[in-house]
């Protein structure tokens, strides 16, 4: 059969990046992400600002205990397509548990804009949060970015640009994008090749001296999405002067609940997290 991306012909593509192929049930997968954010929102204060002036430019933030604390950053997933801020609650009582403060970001979903348009959306969010720590009352000098999926993605696009994060987390993030044009999901995200070539991170990552990192996935993940995760904290890892990139793989993880072990205590994952950001 004939390759179309790697050493992969459609077939496998199609398998290999769409994960909603490999799970039982996706709308209960989604309804249990949106009903845990609305009780999270219930039991935690969480405040809803404006980063920009469309009527999708906002977040979630919900303080921290004191205004040092570090802050937690979480960029939803979906395939840059579904979801929202709402659902990504869903991690905020883990994290307000473990002393941090936390947002989670709201972006444009395809096709209502283009994946640049998002990549800009996110970088801005995050740039409002560090720019008004002050007021928000978090440490800006420990702000963590964190990302699942296609969130993973954004997280990625903003390290190419942003010095002043602390660290980030990538939870079975995708950061070659290029094999999604031959999937359906390119149906709503629009891309050419070229505009896969442009945003995708992979091979781009830029210095940045004393800034960690943390790639995870699932120990169910389909092989291209465990790869990709690994061959990101390679390319981090082989960077002069850069630490490390620590990399987790998440048992008995799928692609949908691995991100439940981002602030699970004594979980790999939550483990490294809390390591990272609370030393």
């Amino acid at each position: 059969m004939t390759s179309v991306y790697r050493n992969l012909d459609l077939e496998t593509v199609l398998s290999e990046y769409q994960p909603a192929l490999h799970v039982d049930d996706l709308g209960a997968i989604m309804q249990g992400y949106h009903d845990r954010g609305v009780e999270a929102r219930a039991h935690v204060e969480h405040r809803r600002i404006a980063y920009g002036t469309h009527p999708d430019e906002w977040l979630w933030y919900v303080p921290g205990p004191s205004s040092d604390a570090p802050l937690l950053v979480f960029i939803h997933g979906g395939y840059w397509r579904r979801l929202s801020a709402d659902d990504g609650c869903l991690l905020s009582p883990g994290a307000h548990a473990l002393g941090l403060a936390f947002a989670s970001i709201n972006y444009t979903l395809c096709p209502n804009g283009p994946l640049d348009l998002l990549v800009d959306q996110t970088r801005r969010a995050i740039d409002r949060l560090h720019s008004d720590a002050p007021t928000f009352g978090f440490d800006p000098a420990r702000m963590h970015i964190s990302g699942h999926s296609a969130g993973g993605h954004l997280a990625a696009m903003v390290s190419l640009h942003d010095p002043r994060p602390r660290g980030y987390i990538m939870v079975s993030g995708i950061f070659d994008i290029t094999p999604i044009v031959h999937t359906p999901i390119n149906d709503d995200v629009r891309m050419s090749n070229a505009d896969a070539e442009h945003l995708s991170p992979m091979g781009r990552i830029v210095p940045r001296p004393g800034t960690d990192c943390i790639t995870t996935w699932g120990e169910r993940e389909t092989s291209e999405f465990r790869r990709q995760s690994i061959e990101w904290a390679e390319r981090w890892s082989a960077i002069p002067n850069h630490p490390r990139a620590i990399a987790v793989e998440s048992p008995n993880r799928h692609h949908f609940d691995v991100i439940d072990d981002l602030v699970l205590p004594g979980s790999p994952l939550g483990s490294a997290v809390r390591a990272q950001i609370l030393g």
